[in-house]
């Protein structure tokens, strides 16, 4: 028999199919196996035609959102780990007419390009949206991370790039992850130390912010430019008891393991090693195995990090709008690491320990080392130049009833946001107009071959000082566009009655606010991160393992299609 983990019992799919086969035993009696189950040939032809069915559904979908530019895709390119075939995954959000958000996986498709240039991308890109009728990609908006060839193939474009990625960023780039500089050994900081916690597959968004200004800071100096090899003893200790964490699986102890690509589950593993801390000092001391765990920097690192778990699980929520929530979370999280006590206070104001009891068993983690405060610091500091809030995450919050008003935002950048939307309902204004003056040339053009068949249409005179006319002043003063944007911001609204998904609002006041709700449509499909994509991927790595990879990567691609729309009927 197969080895399979008692777990499976547990699968969803397997459960619906046996009771199925149960319910079908029951109304028929004794049925043969062969009559239910088919062969695998028939099964894999039936899971193409089945994806087929559903992307002609998903096309028709997906066709009156694209007139509307509120269709935004999400690529990304992964490999798996046995068979190291390329993949390009892509989702899907929209909002359709009635203002309901909706996420696929569009495809995990196999990447057969010749490399990975930004040239190639966009081909490929074009290639897997054709079954779904997208041959125009200025019709839609993009999200993605910010690896070269993406950000150069989407350039033209002007893609939004994902907030999860530049938070990842953030904290690697705070404990030295980046593996920029090269450092050599000191009393403090070993070699080893740096390899281990410096080490990562990805080149997401490890680009240059050196564009960025260093905000003016009350501490008086700053920590960013400070090389691992210059770092104070206390802050290299934590280093070391990071690098430990990491490196626990060498001794075969069983705690939950943080990827190396995402930095930011080293909140999880710190939180399982808190968890069994004694028993894994123990089977440490049983092994005679000398690895640095200092609890004390453990708990502290456990609060440090605390503030990013939980604004990341807000921001990659995928079956809802989320770029509203951007401008929310960098606020807050420069709130939060201004001071140790406002950080102290984020946990207890948003109850975002999820070790809580752990915690409150020692008082001296509520006292700041000065390890933890050199790292606070670099963080605050890395948060302030590292991440600018574009125009399109402020509109949206803007765009967001409940936070209209664009409290703690600079005037500049509420300035900033009023430019940007009012350019945005004139583009959609100016698109109407062209429809309309479209449809009525084409119904004068036919008018007139009409009246042509009769006789002659006469010319009207010319009226003296026509040419010095004002014309119509609406068209040449048309503040119509403006005045919902004036109306909005001014608008009473009952807090107590807004619904955390702010396309219900915008259903409710389409008529009120036509263009509004139009730019709200396009900017509430764009989600803030890749999460689905990279979900998508995840599922992928279940499905190619090293016991089956000799599996189509086609029927991969179906497969995680058909998955996607079925979790979404």
């Amino acid at each position: 028999m197969d080895i399979r983990p008692f777990s499976i019992v547990n699968d969803a799919g397997l459960r619906c199919l046996v009771q199925e086969c149960i319910s079908l035993g029951a109304k028929y009696g004794n049925i043969h196996v062969d009559d239910i189950l088919f062969s695998a040939d028939t099964t894999s032809s039936q899971v193409a035609k089945l994806a087929n069915e559903y992307r002609s559904i998903i096309r028709q979908k997906l066709i009156e959102p694209l007139s509307q530019h509120a269709v935004t895709i999400c690529p990304d390119l992964w490999s798996d780990s046995h068979r190291q075939v390329s993949y390009l995954g892509i989702s899907v959000c929209f909002t359709d007419e009635n203002h309901q958000f909706f996420a696929y996986d569009l495809c995990c498709h196999p990447y057969t390009e010749v490399d990975k240039s930004a040239e190639n991308i966009i081909i490929a890109i074009k290639k897997a949206l054709e079954p779904f009728g997208i041959t125009d990609l200025s019709q839609i908006n993009f999200v993605s991370d910010r690896g070269p060839n993406f950000v150069k193939a989407l350039k033209s474009y002007s893609p939004t790039y994902c907030v999860g990625h530049r938070l990842n960023n953030i904290i690697k780039t705070c404990f030295y992850q980046t593996g920029k500089i090269k450092y050599k050994a000191d009393d403090y900081i070993t070699n080893e130390t740096i390899e281990s916690v410096c080490s990562s597959d990805s080149e997401d968004d490890n680009d240059n912010y050196d564009r960025c200004t260093i905000l003016a800071s009350s501490f008086g100096y700053d920590l960013m430019d400070i090389d691992a090899i210059d770092i104070p003893s206390s802050a290299a200790n934590i280093l070391k008891t990071i690098s430990s964490c990491k490196n626990l699986d060498q001794g075969g102890v069983a705690v939950l393991q943080a990827t190396v690509v995402k930095w930011l589950s080293m909140s999880q593993l710190l939180e399982s090693i808190n968890r069994s801390y004694r028993q894994i000092k123990k089977i440490l001391g049983d092994r005679k195995k000398i690895i640095v765990l200092d609890k004390l920097i453990i708990l502290q690192l456990i609060i440090l990090l605390r503030p990013f778990k939980h604004i990341i699980l807000f921001l990659q929520k995928g079956k809802e709008p989320t770029l509203h929530l951007v401008t929310i979370a960098i606020l807050t999280l420069r709130d939060a690491f201004n001071t140790h006590k406002s950080l102290l206070e984020y946990g207890q104001s948003y109850q975002a320990n999820p070790s809580g009891e752990e915690l409150e068993e020692d008082d001296e983690y509520l006292e700041e080392s000065e390890g933890v405060r050199f790292f606070r610091i670099r963080l605050y500091q890395l948060l302030n130049t590292m991440f600018v809030l574009e125009p399109i995450h402020l509109a949206a919050t803007l765009l967001h009833p409940r936070y209209k008003l664009l409290k703690k935002c600079s005037s500049y950048e509420v300035r900033e946001c009023y430019a940007y939307i009012r350019t945005r309902m004139a583009h959609i204004k100016a698109k109407e107009k062209n429809k309309t003056t479209s449809s009525t040339t084409q119904g004068q053009t036919k008018t007139t071959d009409d009246a042509n068949t009769f006789e002659p249409a006469k010319k009207k005179p010319k009226r003296f000082g026509e040419d010095f006319e004002t014309g119509n002043v609406s068209d040449e003063f048309d503040d119509e566009h403006d005045d919902e944007l004036s109306k909005y911001l001014k608008q009473r609204i009952d807090i107590n009655s807004i619904k955390d998904n702010p396309l219900t609002f915008w259903y409710e006041n389409r008529f009120i606010y036509p263009i509004l709700s139009q730019l709200a449509r396009s900017i509430f499909s764009i989600p803030a991160t890749t999460a689905n994509v990279e979900r998508q991927f995840s599922a992928g790595g279940l499905m190619v393992n090293s016991r089956r990879t000799r599996l189509n990567p086609q029927q991969i691609n179906n497969s995680l299609f058909i998955r996607s729309v079925k979790k979404n009927e």
